[in-house]
Parts: C-alpha cells; sequence; structure tokens
C-alpha cells in the first residue's frame, strides 16, 4: 500500500492505534497544535510546561481541559528530559520539541545515558506534496552541515527507509547538482558519481541513485529529454538529495513560501521517533509533521 498524500496519510494514522506524543514546554501555539491534532484524530498528547498558563490557555481559546494531560514543569531542561523519559517509560510514544532551545531538547533526546539509542546517523527529510498531490521527499534540510561522502550515504539510507514506509517498494533518489556532468571542481558531481557506483554495487540498497542531475531534469521527464539525458530517474525522483544543507534548506523553504505546498519534517536516526518543527510553519504543516512522525511510529512498530 503506497500514500500518495497528506489526506491519505491523516485516513491511515487514524485507522491505528492512537499514538501519544508529549509536548516539552507546551505553550500557545503548541496547545492549539495539540487540538488541532486530537481533532484531527491523529494523537493524543500529554502536555508539560506551566500548568497555570496552559489551563488559562484552555480556556482562553475554549478548549476542552479533558482532552489533554498536564504535567507541571517550568524548566526547560528538565522539561525536555522528562518528555523522553515518559517514552522511554512506556508513558507516551513520541516526544515533540515545544518553546524551548533546540539544544535543551536535543541534548536530552541524544544523551549518552538517558536519552535515545542512536542507530544511524541522525538526519531530516521534509516530505511536500507537489501539484500532482503526490509526496515526494527531501534530505538534508537541516541536521548535516558537513556532508561527506559517508554522510552523504548515510542520509540518503534514511530518506529510503522513510520513503519506504510511504509504500514506495524501490524509490527513485535524484542527486541534485547545478549540472549533469561529472566536473572534478564540483565536488558534489564527483561525490555523487560515487554513490551512484555505491548503488550499482549493493553498497546502498533498496533504491535507484542517479546524479548528478540539475532540479529540472529530476523532476521533469520533458526537460531530461531535451537535455538528452536517458535515466529511469530524471523526470520521476522520489527522493531529492541536496548537494549541502544550504541547498536542500532553501529549496525545503521555498517549496513552503513561494510554491505554497503543504510539506512534513521528519526526523531519522534514533530508535524512537521525536518531532522538530520550524517556528514559521503553518499550523498545517506541523499537523502534517505528527501525522508522518506517528505513521513511522507505527509502521516501525507493527510493519504490517
Amino acid at each position: 500500500m503506497q500514500i500518495t498524500n497528506f489526506k491519505e496519510l491523516n485516513t491511515h494514522v487514524r485507522k491505528t492505534t492512537q499514538v501519544k506524543i508529549v509536548i516539552a514546554m507546551a505553550d500557545e501555539e503548541e496547545v492549539l497544535l495539540a487540538d488541532k491534532a486530537i481533532e484531527d484524530g491523529i494523537a493524543e498528547f500529554v502536555l508539560i510546561g506551566d500548568k497555570e498558563r496552559i489551563q488559562e490557555l484552555i480556556v482562553k481559546h475554549h478548549l476542552s481541559p479533558a482532552k489533554f494531560t498536564i504535567v507541571h514543569e517550568t524548566n526547560h531542561k528538565k522539561a525536555a528530559s522528562a518528555a523522553v523519559q515518559m517514552v522511554k517509560n512506556k508513558q507516551a510514544d513520541i516526544p515533540m520539541k515545544g518553546l524551548l532551545h533546540t539544544s535543551d531538547f536535543m541534548g536530552a533526546v541524544l544523551n549518552k545515558e538517558s536519552g535515545f539509542e542512536r542507530i544511524k546517523r541522525i538526519s531530516q527529510v521534509t516530505i511536500f506534496q507537489d501539484h500532482s498531490n503526490n509526496l515526494k521527499f527531501l534530505t538534508d534540510c537541516a541536521i548535516n552541515i558537513e556532508q561527506t561522502l559517508s554522510v552523504k550515504k548515510d542520509i540518503i539510507e534514511n530518506a529510503v527507509h522513510l520513503a519506504r514506509t510511504f509504500g514506495i517498494i524501490c524509490p527513485k533518489v535524484a542527486l541534485l547538482s547545478a549540472v549533469e556532468t561529472i566536473n572534478e571542481k564540483m565536488p558534489d558531481t564527483t561525490t555523487g558519481a560515487i554513490l551512484v557506483q555505491m548503488n550499482n554495487r549493493g553498497q546502498i540498497k533498496d533504491c535507484i541513485i542517479d546524479g548528478p542531475l540539475s532540479l529540472d531534469n529530476a523532476v521533469s521527464k520533458e526537460a531530461a529529454e531535451i537535455k538528452g539525458i536517458r535515466s529511469s530517474v530524471a523526470g520521476a525522483a522520489d527522493i531529492l538529495v541536496g548537494s549541502s544543507l544550504q541547498e536542500a534548506n532553501t529549496l525545503s523553504k521555498s517549496l513552503n513560501f513561494y510554491a505554497k505546498f503543504q510539506t512534513a519534517s521528519v526526523i531519522l536516526g534514533t530508535k524512537e521517533p521525536f518531532i522538530m518543527t520550524s517556528r514559521t510553519d503553518t499550523q498545517q504543516n506541523k499537523v502534517n509533521s505528527i501525522a508522518a512522525t506517528c505513521w513511522l511510529f507505527q509502521k516501525q512498530n507493527d510493519p504490517n
């Protein structure tokens, strides 16, 4: 079964066992977001933060107090640690970053003694719904600054794993660049050529990789034909891999602010998934991120 758009994703998430999300330092935005996700039938929520403040917000926005479990904690680091421990103690399923510094949240998630087990390099994937209402994957838009060959390999494998949970059995992966030919003065093209060969030799599995490919050739068959590029990936890419974090991040923001695409952000690499969204994401895109991470959690715990 392949999930092709966010509407289908939300439908499938609603049909499966309800996931419980615990938000570290929930404030007004997080309370409203949790209420929206609850109304959509996507998840249940525990809100960690200033209990009096949260209760005031619930009254202010005429929400039902019965929808939420509230845990009082005003210290940011303690709130992050409490969220992670609730998941480890099976009191919740997924921790989510609220109104606190990313370093405080990630410090709790990745703490070597009390945090989550790393099963691979941490990376981020933006899922977007294009004009044809199909879901595509773009990586890495947020985490890995220095992207060596080994880092790129891990980034690709994480994205492939995510795409496969959405029912794409053998994702087509496009390695983005400004050109389609190998140029030794452009390291991303030589790295891309090596990654393609690693895929050919079975060192990167469960996908088809091609590159370097410019964006037009990766997403448009017509553009690929005009340039004479013959490839099963060209014009049909499921996964776009940025040549750098800067490129992927800029493209991701362009999808939001220029194209107005619906998007979701998913973080991969730990045994237990967790959620971090951008403060500038729309509420709908944040709900999409929650739904996508819930789906990943459900598929990892019940592959059928």
